[in-house]
């Protein structure tokens, strides 16, 4: 019989522990690798190539969502499932759209977390039926810092990036073959969306999320 080989991404290494021991339970799935964050599960995939990679969604240097749109570019078939502590319909609806197999919390027992993995390497999906947003522990509702980049468009994540850097509105427009209008509308939007008043408040913030 196949064995289907795993491959575990979380920066918490006792919980990663405890995941790889529910998954060696599993007759027929071996773990062949752990690592810690997005770009090492990217280097690990350069010698390795599992069936399956259970990530976390908020990993260093390299987030999960991040890695995972890179891996599925190069491995469409790719089995991947989000192990994550939000339960954020944004999130939940942005691994759907990319081709992620599954999205469960890290608090669910270890039967549903198998039944979750069986069902994927069957070729099912693992999603929650209804998510609700939650508030992470140290942040209001809405203000984590990871869960705030998803509120905004790619464009505008693209300007928050070049407005980090110290780029004016009118040196944006350039590199980004804009007007100097609509930078200031996406700017405007930004603002908003993150509940900031200033440029400097902005940057502040930019800085914090990953």
């Amino acid at each position: 019989m196949n064995r289907t080989r795993i491959i575990i991404a979380d920066d918490h290494t006792l919980f990663a522990d405890g995941l790889e021991q529910i998954v060696q339970s599993l007759d027929t799935f071996d773990v062949i690798g752990k690592v810690t964050d997005g770009k090492m599960l990217m280097q690990k995939l350069n010698t390795d190539v599992p069936d399956m990679i259970l990530m976390d969604v908020n990993m260093p240097f390299l987030n999960g969502m991040e890695a995972a749109q890179k891996i599925l570019s190069r491995f469409p078939k790719m089995k991947i499932i989000f192990i994550s502590m939000y339960n954020n319909a944004q999130l939940t609806e942005q691994a759907k759209k990319m081709g992620a197999a599954g999205f469960i919390m890290k608090d669910v027992t270890a039967p549903v977390l198998k039944e979750a993995i069986l069902n994927v390497n069957k070729g099912l999906t693992a999603f929650p039926v209804a998510t609700a947003q939650v508030i992470v522990p140290g942040f209001p509702e809405e203000e984590d810092p990871f869960l705030l980049r998803y509120k905004l468009s790619p464009r505008e994540l693209d300007i928050l990036q070049l407005i980090k850097e110290g780029k004016a509105s009118k040196q944006i427009a350039g590199i980004l073959d804009l007007s100097v209008y609509t930078v200031e509308t996406h700017r405007k939007n930004i603002h908003r969306k993150l509940h900031v008043q200033s440029t400097a408040e902005l940057i502040a913030l930019a800085h914090k999320m990953k």
